[in-house]
């Protein structure tokens, strides 16, 4: 499994996203509890800027999520960068498993961007099925109001991958925007 190129496809499906959203919808509510679209997107390319400085590499001088994810593949490509230590809420891992976390983010994201948004959005199945792969290792303790992650919602076990991720991770996949 090609992490970086996994992720480097999933930050360009959000950006191809992002860059649908109408102007009057980043206010919008959006399946991240409190989070308004533009919430979510600040978030998404924050955690990209983040994750690039806590590797030690010069800070990304962007708000949008092309250039903040290019930065991220290209300092996260180089092999010491992913076999450094790293703590992601609490949880320790290595460069790799950052890619890893970081595919999900901007992957489950980008769901969460559209569907606040009103936005039409499915999931590629290969990436939900690899994000499926990825959060299935994800601790238990990350579940719940106070974390990242909701309780899984039931849904059918045909239904398609992407319903199946965000599912998973604790959204309604019938979520209506407001």
């Amino acid at each position: 499994m090609d992490l970086l190129d996994l992720h480097r496809r999933a930050a360009a499906h959000t950006s191809a996203i992002i860059d649908r959203v109408p102007e009057n919808r980043l206010d919008a509510k959006t399946p991240c509890g409190s989070w308004s679209v533009r919430d979510v997107i600040t978030h998404v390319v924050d955690n990209h800027r983040n994750m690039v400085a806590r590797a030690g590499k010069s800070a990304v001088d962007s708000t949008d999520l092309g250039p903040a994810s290019a930065a991220f593949n290209e300092v996260f490509a180089d092999p010491e960068v992913q076999a450094t230590p790293f703590e992601i809420r609490g949880v320790p891992t290595d460069g790799r498993g950052a890619v890893a976390v970081l595919f999900v983010d901007v992957l489950v994201h980008g769901w969460d961007i559209g569907r606040g948004a009103g936005l039409d959005v499915t999931l590629p199945d290969d990436l939900a099925t690899a994000a499926l792969f990825v959060t299935k290792g994800f601790p238990a303790d990350l579940r719940g109001p106070d974390g990242p992650f909701d309780h899984p919602h039931a849904v059918s076990g045909d239904a398609p991958a992407g319903v199946r991720l965000v599912a998973f991770l604790g959204r309604d996949p019938e979520w209506p925007p407001a």
